[in-house]
């Protein structure tokens, strides 16, 4: 995604260059011809609508990239929370089991249900 972001910005920086190229070749050609002029104004229109879509295509992939890192971040923080430590004591289902006690038992009957 990082990539795509990169080639919109030099495709921004390609489109900016040529634009400034027309505007360059308008001032320096004092008798333009109406059709020339005309067809000038068009592929200066066209840069402009060209430089409008790789903008708004670069806003979207940047949305898209800051989607994504967030759901990784979600994604991560899921699968430790899904990660629970458990302990199984072979065939010996019922009655109390433990594994390790850092404090007292509180509550707790023995042989009576």
């Amino acid at each position: 995604m990082k990539s795509a972001i990169t080639a919109t910005d030099k495709q921004l920086v390609v489109l900016e260059h040529r634009m400034d190229e027309m505007n360059l070749s308008s001032d320096d050609e004092e008798t333009a011809g109406s059709k020339v002029e005309g067809d000038k104004v068009r592929a200066m229109q066209q840069l402009e609508q060209e430089r409008e879509a790789v903008n708004v295509s670069r806003r979207l992939l940047e949305e898209l990239l800051s989607k994504a890192q967030e759901d990784a971040v979600a994604r991560a923080a899921t699968k430790n929370e899904d990660s629970s430590n458990s302990a199984t004591f072979g065939d010996h289902n019922s009655g109390m089991q433990v594994h390790t006690i850092n404090g007292g038992v509180h509550g707790a009957s023995f042989g009576r249900k």
